[in-house]
């Protein structure tokens, strides 16, 4: 029989003679975090039950899907939902997101500060990545500054990524916990990220994936020996090209030094290095020893039985010496033999004396040196060979931090390596990079700490933030009277060189320095010195200073990697106007 409802209830709305328990399934169906503020505010009681409920768990989890390690996420999911206070954990993320976007808006308003309020989004993490994302992909084609609002969310992206890729080989550096797998991916995120959000995630569930799949071909693999498993796993591999690369004439292309290529491209080509990387994780995965070994040339895996057995599952004396196999996944799927492996440390100009360092497997310090080695040849390559569709001053800027941060695997050698490296670290942060100031203070100051290469990185940050502080100057047509023909905005192409890109900055006679100016031969040229020169961004993100003789604009749109490129300076591609708008108008206000 049903309890009659006290009088004093009779007088409240229906919904409201409901028992709490009645009120709180209520709760738990309202969609949206709005829903559920506006219910809360209908009465004290409700109130109380929304400040209660379990639904900010999921509006939590709906909400965002990026969360810095500090929230601990995972453990609070393990939890009793009523354990973890939710609506505040909620409130916080929200007010992180609301500064975020406040601090968003004003940095497309003006360069004063621009650099700086980036760095303090950046600084937020994977806790500002939801928003980042809503606005790189989400922010409409016909949004007043589409370009721009897309441009910064990327850079401010790219700049958490690093973030992250430093901190992996910070790790690296200090207790070499990490896997080879993640401290290549560390390379990745500073070129790839922006496309792949959680890169590292992904790669290690393909490798996770790759790896089911080679159990999945038989159903004894539990019962195989090392030897039996570590063959197996390369003819997989080989089998469904995942390794390898059939492309000898691009060897060196520098999209093969990059894992996640590696695996998610249609192609996966790369290097051995690479190959040998993806072998390794999927062989760990299935419970075999397999390292890499740092043969110079072409990297191999080596593969070592475990402890009292030999390679074929046989018992073996803790007396005897451990067993161990080759394998060159690259190339082939059979082990390599003793025989084979000596010839090529031979050709490799290894004395014979020496085989025994390259028997064993390398540290995975060693092999992110190599890596950065072979960015950075891969990179010289470009200039003779076909061109990368991949970013070459990202990729460059990856190596060196690696070469910085890890020195070398020899302590003694380590201060040599960073002093040979810093110098160029700089220049690309300096001239590629600038929002990274705050990268730059926390990595790379305190190792240079005592040495001469202090005061200068110090003077070179003081620099560019006394730049980011100030207003910039105006230049105005009208002021100097310079007869300038081009205007910010403007799509070019080179009269003489042939190349394209769009003009961000102008002088009315040259203004760079003597020797440029006798170097370059500007006096030579028609008009000289004393024609208008221009700050201009090419295709490939270069800056150069062109004369305006060489400057014949074009009256169509820019392909989509240029447009992309354009909101660092512009909020979009004007079709009446046929240029960029400009977003640099504190400089430049009559372009």
């Amino acid at each position: 029989m049903t309890e009659p409802i006290p009088a004093t209830m009779k007088s409240l709305p229906k919904l409201l003679q409901l028992p709490d328990e009645l009120l709180d399934s209520i709760i738990s169906q309202l969609v949206t975090p709005t829903d559920t503020v506006y219910f809360g505010l209908t009465c004290r009681r409700t109130h109380n039950l929304v400040r209660a409920s379990p639904v900010w768990r999921r509006h939590c989890l709906s909400t965002w899907q990026y969360w810095t390690p500090r929230h601990d996420l995972p453990a609070k999911l393990a939890r009793p939902p009523l354990h973890t206070d939710w609506r505040q954990l909620y409130i916080e993320r929200i007010r992180i997101d609301r500064k975020a976007a406040g601090l968003f808006e004003a940095l497309l308003l003006s360069q004063q500060h621009r650099a700086q309020r980036m760095q303090e989004i950046a600084a937020g993490g994977r806790d500002v990545q939801d928003l980042l994302l809503r606005l790189k992909d989400g922010t409409p084609d016909e949004a007043e500054d589409v370009l721009a609002r897309r441009w910064h969310a990327e850079a401010i992206l790219g700049m958490v990524h690093r973030t992250a890729a430093i901190a992996t080989w910070w790790r690296l550096r200090r207790d070499r916990e990490v896997s080879l797998e993640e401290a290549l991916c560390a390379f990745d995120l500073f070129l790839l990220a922006a496309d792949r959000v959680e890169l590292v995630g992904d790669v290690k569930a393909e490798l996770d994936r790759i790896a089911e799949c080679v159990r999945g071909t038989t159903d004894v693999f539990e019962e195989l020996s090392t030897r039996q498993r570590a063959l197996r796993i390369a003819e997989y591999l080989v089998s469904q090209g995942l390794v390898g690369n059939p492309d000898t004439a691009n060897y060196h292309a520098l999209r093969n030094n990059f894992i996640s290529i590696a695996l998610f491209s249609e192609e996966h080509t790369s290097l051995p290095l690479q190959s040998v990387a993806i072998y390794c994780a999927v062989a760990k995965r299935l419970g075999v020893d397999a390292k890499p070994s740092n043969v110079p040339g072409h990297v191999l895996a080596v593969v070592t039985a475990p402890v009292g057995q030999s390679l074929d599952g046989g018992p073996m004396d803790a007396s005897d010496s451990v067993e161990r196999m080759h394998m060159d996944p690259w190339r082939q799927t059979q082990e390599i033999t003793e025989d084979e492996l000596s010839l090529r440390l031979l050709h490799a100009g290894i004395p014979p004396y020496q085989h025994h360092f390259y028997i064993s497997g390398a540290d995975t310090l060693e092999m992110i040196l190599r890596t950065s080695r072979n960015i950075l040849r891969s990179v010289e390559g470009i200039r003779f060979g076909t061109p990368s569709q991949l970013d070459t001053e990202a990729a460059q800027y990856s190596a060196a931090w690696a070469m910085f941060i890890l020195g070398d695997n020899n302590p003694a050698l380590a201060t040599m390596q960073r002093l040979q490296c810093w110098d160029f670290l700089l220049e690309k942060f300096h001239t590629y990079f600038p929002h990274d100031s705050a990268l730059v203070t926390e990595n790379m100051l305190p190792m240079l700490e005592n040495l001469a290469e202090h005061h200068h990185v110090s003077e070179v940050l003081e620099r560019m933030q006394e730049e980011d502080r100030v207003q910039k100057v105006q230049k105005l047509r009208e002021a100097n009277d310079s007869g300038v023909q081009f205007r910010i905005g403007h799509y070019f192409n080179h009269k003489r060189y042939g190349y394209r890109g769009f003009i961000v900055g102008w002088d009315p006679q040259c203004a760079a320095g003597q020797a440029w100016i006798m170097r370059m031969g500007v006096d030579e040229l028609p008009r000289g010195r004393e024609q208008p020169f221009y700050n201009i961004v090419c295709m490939d993100r270069s800056r150069r200073y062109v004369a305006e003789e060489n400057i014949e604009p074009l009256n169509e749109r820019p392909p989509l990697d240029m447009l992309r490129l354009g909101g660092q300076f512009f909020k979009r591609w004007g079709d009446e106007e046929g240029k960029f708008v400009s977003n640099i108008c504190d400089e430049y206000p009559d372009d």
